[in-house]
């Protein structure tokens, strides 16, 4: 009875693991409930029948383990939630030559370090140095680095 309720929790593990890397791909109940099903039976091999059932169990487990591990990495079930399309968009980006330290401008949105700006008529993404910035606040470019304006509220 033993040997009948071990060989169960392996082919209940086989299964659910099955499950998981076929059907239901990802970390789920299944995959737990599989995990889980193996550790037990190699547990129960080892704590009811002997040491030898349970180091068989271990080996056929791991066996079953591996031989699914390799059928999901080499086989066709993992095609069906493959991402297969390459992305080919790019960010618009603004080119800093186009700006010099000292061009002003007006806050377009709330500057609460990062925000939206007009300056010499284009909308950009700057950086403030000098704290939040409110709305329609006057700025000035300060520093430009490669990828980034930084500018200062603009002192009355």
């Amino acid at each position: 009875m033993d040997i009948l309720i071990t060989v169960l929790l392996v082919i209940f593990a086989t299964v659910m693991l099955t499950a998981e890397v076929v059907f239901i791909p990802g970390i789920g109940i299944t995959g737990l409930l599989g995990a889980l099903a193996m550790i037990g039976s190699v547990f129960y091999a080892f704590m009811q029948i002997s040491s030898m059932a349970g180091w068989i169990t271990l080996l056929v487990s791991t066996l079953i383990s591996i031989a699914l591990f390799l059928w999901a990495l080499y086989g066709k079930s993992i095609d069906k939630v493959a991402l297969k399309k390459n992305i080919k968009s790019t960010v618009k980006t603004v080119e800093m030559s186009d700006f010099a330290i000292g061009d002003r401008g007006v806050a377009k949105t709330r500057l609460a370090l990062i925000g939206e700006a007009v300056i010499k008529g284009r909308i950009v993404e700057v950086k403030s140095e000098s704290g939040f910035i409110n709305e329609n606040e006057e700025i000035e470019v300060v520093r430009i680095s490669e990828d980034s304006l930084f500018v200062a509220r603009v002192n009355k």
